[in-house]
């Protein structure tokens, strides 16, 4: 039987992945022209009504009226659609799961091996992932994909991708994860990270001897994980640390204080109780208004109106959703951006916690977040409110590229809708 199973799944993935094979090399930019639209640029312009986004080589051109539609160009007709950048994830694992039981089809974890600071995704992501193009085709363009454990505090390095499906698709290294709850006894987690980071900065001064082996032995890491600490310690790549509690917040607080690091706070449940020293400390959070009930100690304060009430703290914040969402769901962004308004957050600022401030956050609002010219072009069309679960995509636009609104699921719902015409097998 699970000889079977094995092979059915097998089977599933390969046909799938024969499928996604359209464009697993390059993505092919075309000149297009959205018309007509409703556009919620996010940027100076603001909300443009009857405006004209003209796309060029993957990026946005030129946004607003009387713009010139040069020959040939395709040409959406946006009438009746609302105009927004596309979605972002703040910690997904796209690209690093297809099912997560079976141990051949996940990159996500360093566990069960020597590494855990220089763990790198970069190196396993899979580009035509069958997961890739079910969440672009509602609404989400790009992404944070992160590793989700190790057996250290730290796991590894992300990636920032654009969901093409393309061998191109990462655009960057992402940050630094660290999971202080892996330590333990929290006492236990902060002196380890404290005592790493102590050791690390020993090491980045005696890289020379300590690779020569005149160095202390009792280093809490290896050298090659050390060797990944060192641009967090020197500010150059950002951390982001995986902590519920108030107290654990004010804990990760004082270690941005005392190593000067560029700190990000992920899930901060409890982060409205500590929401004017986040602000006082300028460490930006990303939470899941979701998360309204006590899963632990850590989260005895859990609220709906978490985000609401950081915003009028003036708290730099974006929404992302955990768990399944975080991989065959990430498209839910849009849904907890939703549900944040519902309990009290503005609608603007919801959009914005789901395009511009992760993108401001993670530090690539140069190339994403907005729609201004000059920037990636990844466009999401709605023909309603993209914040509302009723509303549907019309139009993706990813990097430039007009993508089919097609994925696994679409295809197998197709395909059963009149078994009279279709054959019993794929060909």
């Amino acid at each position: 039987m699970r000889k079977s199973l094995m092979n059915l799944i097998t089977t599933t993935l390969v046909g799938a992945s024969v499928v996604f094979s359209m464009g697993t090399t390059t993505a092919l930019a075309e000149t297009l022209a959205i018309t007509g639209g409703t556009v919620h640029t996010l940027g100076k312009k603001g909300t443009l009504t009857n405006a004209t986004i003209l796309i060029e080589d993957g990026k946005i051109r030129a946004i607003g009226q009387n713009i010139r539609i040069p020959a040939g160009a395709e040409v959406i007709d946006a009438r009746g659609r609302i105009v927004v950048p596309g979605s972002m994830h703040s910690g997904s694992r796209l690209g690093l799961s297809e099912i997560s039981l079976t141990e051949d089809s996940n990159e996500h974890s360093a566990k069960k091996s020597p590494f855990t600071a220089a763990f790198d995704v970069r190196r396993g992501l899979k580009s035509n992932s069958i997961v890739i193009p079910d969440n672009r085709r509602q609404g989400l363009t790009h992404a944070i994909t992160q590793p989700s454990g190790s057996d250290g505090i730290f796991s590894g390095s992300g990636a920032v991708i654009s969901l093409t499906g393309t061998a191109d698709m990462i655009y960057g290294k992402g940050p630094m994860i660290a999971n202080p709850s892996k330590a333990g006894n929290r006492n236990i987690a902060w002196a380890k990270m404290r005592l790493i980071f102590d050791q690390v900065k020993y090491y980045d001064r005696n890289r020379s001897a300590i690779q020569q082996g005149k160095g202390p032995g009792d280093f809490l890491l290896t050298t090659y994980n050390m060797a990944a600490l060192v641009p967090v310690l020197k500010g150059k790549q950002k951390l982001v640390v995986l902590v519920d509690s108030e107290d654990d917040i004010r804990q990760a607080i004082a270690l941005k204080k005392d190593y000067d690091l560029d700190l990000i706070i992920s899930g901060a449940v409890e982060a409205w109780r500590v929401a004017a020293e986040l602000v006082a400390a300028k460490v930006p959070v990303i939470i899941n208004p979701q998360a309204n009930l006590p899963g632990s100690f850590g989260q005895v304060a859990a609220t709906f109106r978490n985000a609401a009430l950081l915003e009028e703290a003036g708290v730099e914040f974006a929404i992302s959703p955990g768990g399944m969402a975080a991989n065959h769901n990430a498209f839910m962004v849009n849904q907890m951006a939703g549900l944040a308004v519902a309990h009290g957050l503005d609608w603007s600022r919801a959009l914005e916690a789901i395009t511009l401030s992760p993108a401001r956050i993670f530090g690539i609002d140069n190339s994403f977040g907005s729609l201004e010219k000059g920037k990636i072009a990844n466009i999401v069309l709605w023909d309603g409110d993209p914040l509302e679960v009723t509303s549907n995509v019309s139009h993706v636009i990813v990097r430039g590229v007009n993508h089919p609104l097609v994925s696994r699921r679409t295809m197998l719902r197709d395909r059963y809708l009149d078994l009279n015409k279709k054959p019993y097998a794929y060909h």
